[in-house]
């Protein structure tokens, strides 16, 4: 189990809400790099003119907000941003919703570990607290779990599986072929088939230059038959296994908790 990076003391800055105006001024007043690519914080900008234009717009109602104290940015708010633009670490989680993308961050710094959302043209930054997981667990909101048995099979031959297309009538006969029982290949193909409700989650280390995915991302599968939760691990011969698992709350927080601790 990891440390999980407890806070130093007691946050006196609520979650903040932020424009992308708002987003991209505090970048650039404090010279940071990059923010999370999960964030899709890209330039916006064709010309300095309209990037001014923009900034001073941000900066009044930066300033309306009390967030640019004697015209400097909040302490508070200055390190946060730090912290997701400079991590030791960061979970990253993608959330789609019938085509609609929301994104999530848990950057770990040297003393404190931060939270970002952004969905559409908002972000909201704010202390992750003691508990790196729930801000996770919250966003993907409650669900029953599906009514089936684990399924472990070779990661390449599951992803083959998913990816022919087809009905569920189609899927269900992969998934047979991989072992599958057909009552469970059944209720799996005909509920993922039509699935348009899932979330994938990345570990990411960073260090001197470096940006390294680590291996085993899970996912979430909110289908109409319930929850599954994905994960993935390498055998001793060097073979990436997938695993579906009933999506119990349990198991997503014991799969959450297995790739933060690859990422110390």
């Amino acid at each position: 189990m990891i440390d999980l990076g407890t806070q130093p003391g007691v946050p006196t800055l609520p979650a903040v809400t932020l424009s992308l105006d708002e987003m991209d001024y505090l970048v650039d007043t404090l010279a940071l790099d990059v923010l999370p690519v999960v964030l899709d914080a890209t330039p916006r900008y064709d010309t300095y003119d309209a990037r001014d234009a923009a900034f001073r717009g941000a900066v009044d109602t930066l300033a309306a907000r009390d967030l640019l104290p004697g015209g400097g940015v909040n302490p508070e708010l200055a390190d946060r941003l730090r912290v997701l633009a400079r991590p030791l670490w960061e979970i990253a989680l993608r959330w789609y919703v019938d085509g609609s993308i929301s994104r999530l961050c848990i950057s770990q710094g040297d003393a404190r570990s931060v939270l970002a959302l952004r969905a559409g043209d908002t972000y909201v930054v704010q202390d992750a607290g003691v508990d790196i997981f729930a801000p996770v667990i919250g966003a993907l909101g409650a669900a029953e779990p599906m009514s089936v048995g684990v399924v472990n099979a070779p990661t390449v031959q599951l992803g083959e599986a998913f990816d022919q297309g087809g009905d569920g009538k189609s899927l269900a006969a992969a998934l047979t072929a991989l072992g599958v029982t057909a009552v469970d290949a059944t209720v799996l193909g005909n509920a993922m088939a039509g699935c348009t409700t899932y979330a994938e989650i990345v570990g990411i280390v960073y260090g001197d230059g470096r940006y390294d995915p680590v291996g085993g991302p899970v996912t979430v599968f909110d289908t109409s038959a319930g929850r599954i939760v994905g994960t993935s691990s390498v055998s001793a011969h060097g073979v990436a296994w997938s695993s579906l698992s009933p999506g119990t709350p349990q198991r997503l927080r014991q799969a959450l908790e297995s790739l933060a601790d690859r990422l110390r």
